[in-house]
């Protein structure tokens, strides 16, 4: 199975590199992505409440490139799925302009398969809907993730990452948004568990944006602290 997946992972990279110097320009960066995440029992039964910051650096982690608070509440349905429904602010800072705030609502499923061996693969649904400052349009996306976790075999706190996640522009907005594919993350890392409340995630995840002109491919250095109450 991990044989399988690893393949799987390099065909769709050297698919997504083919398509991408078809059409596209490519310009690529180094990033650093860092990641606060909080959860904690609401009052009510199966409610759960969550709290995300982000900051996100770009050129090689020495300009703020966004900022992002996102806190939701979710219902767990069984042991395996629950629904979710949250918001986001981010706080953009391009290059040579200034700064620009957008605000989602955001709605996700997650289900959790039963394990195959040795291997714990969950899935993430999420739709979004983006209002950016100065903009009059809506912007719906759609956004899949896949995720796997696998021991190390190295210590029992340790364990192997990998996701892949991707984006689809349900329309076409006046700030610029294309309907279609929107970007790709492929993430492979390691999650080490502090204590049984607190686990800390990191590697390497690859970004491939499509913009209008240009394709923009990310190197992105992430790291996550998650934190359980």
């Amino acid at each position: 199975m991990w044989y399988v997946l690893k393949n799987t992972l390099l065909i769709n990279a050297v698919l997504l590199s083919v398509i991408t110097n078809a059409y596209a320009e490519t310009i690529e960066d180094g990033r650093a992505w860092l990641n606060l995440t909080l959860t904690g029992a609401l009052p009510a039964e199966n409610w759960r409440w969550y709290a995300e910051l982000q900051p996100r650096l770009r050129e090689e982690g020495s300009h703020l490139d966004q900022v992002l608070l996102r806190p939701a509440i979710y219902y767990n349905l069984t042991k395996q799925s629950s629904v979710w429904a949250g918001y986001a602010h981010v706080i953009t800072h391009p290059a040579g302009k200034s700064a620009f705030d957008e605000h989602r609502l955001w709605q996700q499923y997650l289900y959790q398969f039963s394990p195959v061996g040795d291997l714990a693969i969950q899935s993430r649904t999420r739709l979004e809907q983006r209002f950016i400052e100065n903009s009059d349009d809506t912007g719906y996306k759609l956004r899949q993730m896949f995720r796997v976790m696998m021991p190390s075999g190295i210590d029992s706190r340790l364990s192997w990452v990998l996701y892949d996640e991707y984006f689809i522009n349900l329309n076409q907005t006046d700030y610029g948004a294309q309907k279609g594919f929107d970007q790709n993350r492929a993430f492979v890392g390691a999650n080490w568990t502090i204590t049984p409340q607190a686990k800390f995630e990191f590697g390497y995840l690859n970004q491939h944006v499509k913009t209008k002109h240009a394709d923009l491919v990310n190197h992105v250095l992430s790291s996550t602290f998650n934190f359980s109450f």
